[in-house]
């Protein structure tokens, strides 16, 4: 069942409160580890159940003698246990997907438009190290490919052909057309042509690993894109 990022994060802070108390817990309990109010995590836990991730069970307070008033406790289902370490690696991914998203932008938001060529010239010539998830990886190689972009010599009709692919919906097929379109429009330059070689490369990369992308990972890198391209061509405008 796919789980939102909230509920993944959500879902791995109730199996550390589970495998440190080692038994069925209130939701109040939980609620108070994560610092929410008891509606909003019994809601969650309400919503996890649905989706198979968590049980629940009905316990009496057993310093009562009678029936008592009984209390909902839950409790990972063995789905959620069995996911665990690949839940924690998709948290952790996600994690550094907003910091480098976050650092893409800011630096590119900070440049000069003279500081451009610099910028591109740079990721170059250094190379980039090997990401941990292929949508960072992803995010970096089409960035490179934009900044090209940025300093050929476009005309305005492939300026929209760009905007075109970026305004339709989320797809493979266009987000790896804008790639070799950046390629093929390297060939037609004079000073790209000097490096196609590593253009090719980054581009034959991109191809492979966007296969590799979900539905979700893909819309960030898609949205991510459209971020990246409207700094970029800003000031041409």
């Amino acid at each position: 069942m796919k789980l939102t990022y909230r509920q993944k994060v959500f879902l791995s802070k109730v199996l550390d409160i589970y495998h440190e108390l080692q038994e069925p817990v209130h939701y109040s309990v939980i609620a108070e580890h994560l610092g929410l109010n008891n509606s909003t995590a019994y809601d969650m836990l309400r919503l996890l159940e649905k989706k198979g991730m968590v049980n629940s069970e009905y316990a009496t307070p057993k310093q009562t003698s009678g029936p008592g008033r009984a209390s909902i406790l839950f409790y990972p289902a063995a789905e959620a246990l069995e996911i665990f370490t690949h839940l924690a690696g998709d948290i952790r991914e996600q994690d550094d997907w907003e910091d480098v998203k976050s650092r893409i932008l800011l630096n590119i938001s900070r440049s000069e438009v003279d500081d451009y060529p610099d910028v591109l010239k740079n990721l170059l010539t250094t190379g980039m190290p090997e990401a941990k998830s292929s949508l960072v990886r992803c995010a970096e190689i089409i960035t490179v490919l934009l900044l090209n972009l940025r300093e050929l010599k476009q005309e305005m009709m492939e300026q929209k052909t760009v905007d075109s692919l970026l305004q339709a919906p989320t797809s493979k097929l266009r987000m790896s057309i804008l790639a070799g379109l950046i390629l093929g429009l390297s060939y037609a330059d004079e000073e790209a042509q000097l490096l196609l070689d590593i253009y090719q490369e980054y581009v034959e990369k991109y191809q492979v690993l966007l296969q590799d992308l979900g539905g979700d990972s893909l819309t960030e890198l898609h949205l991510f894109t459209r971020d990246v391209w409207d700094i970029l061509k800003a000031p041409a405008q």
